[in-house]
């Protein structure tokens, strides 16, 4: 067991702490006793992702028979389900199918899947009272509206109606991803637009009105690191 551990961490000194890593690979299943691992690989290195949760989480597992888009920092620790893991992690599933992408490992002795992280409560804005930003987020290419993103929504529209909000403005913006080989992915022509009006319909259900949108035409640059981030819908609510 001692010998196992010092691996995991050994191999884990090979590949820099802090380093972010971006690429295109297969996503692998592990099974496991409890909840099944999910895993990549990159340049002959494992990584690990995370593990099946619930669908509040922010891990969303992969499927398989689709590549994944996958963008992380190494983070510190032993391999987890037999991969170096990685913290922050963002996971998009691309639409292509991709049958290749079929791997599923079977469970081995003092390979178990680590225990499910407790939630983590959003931050509250009670008490305030001026122009507020709320930021959805998204996967590559995906106009999708995840557990996370719809609480933003919901967010923003129940500070709107605490104080009579005149303004709801919605922009959109589709982004580069720079890949570890320095290849650069670019989200799709009218994606931003597609972002800003889906969250614009959402808004206006849940009785918003004064909701305008707004969609940024050109791809924000990739720098490799931030680029998780500025795949996005913002909500800027004004008093």
């Amino acid at each position: 067991m001692r010998f196992a551990w010092c691996f995991g961490l050994c191999v884990l000194g090979a590949v820099a702490l802090g380093q972010q890593k971006s690429f295109v690979s297969c996503p692998i299943v592990r099974d496991t006793k409890t909840v099944p691992c999910y895993l990549a690989e990159y340049e002959g290195e494992t990584y690990y992702l995370g593990i099946q949760q619930e669908v509040t989480s922010e891990f969303h597992p992969p499927q398989l028979k689709h590549q994944v888009l996958v963008e992380g920092r190494v983070a510190e620790g032993p391999r987890v389900c037999g991969g170096i893991p990685l913290q922050p992690v963002s996971i998009s599933v691309l639409k292509e199918v991709n049958l290749s992408c079929n791997t599923l490992l079977p469970p081995e002795p003092g390979m178990d899947a680590p225990p499910v992280p407790r939630a983590v409560e959003p931050a509250r804005r009670e008490g305030v009272t001026g122009p507020q930003e709320f930021t959805m987020l998204y996967a590559f290419d995906d106009d999708y509206v995840d557990y996370a993103a719809n609480e933003a929504v919901t967010d923003a529209a129940a500070y709107a109606k605490r104080i009579g909000a005149k303004n709801v403005k919605v922009s959109g913006y589709r982004a580069t991803t720079l890949l570890s080989s320095g290849e650069r992915l670019v989200e799709k022509p009218g994606i931003a637009e597609k972002r800003a009006q889906g969250a614009a319909t959402l808004l206006r259900g849940l009785g918003i009105s004064g909701v305008s949108t707004d969609a940024k035409a050109d791809a924000e640059p990739g720098d490799g690191k931030t680029d998780p981030s500025r795949r996005r819908v913002t909500i800027l609510v004004t008093p």
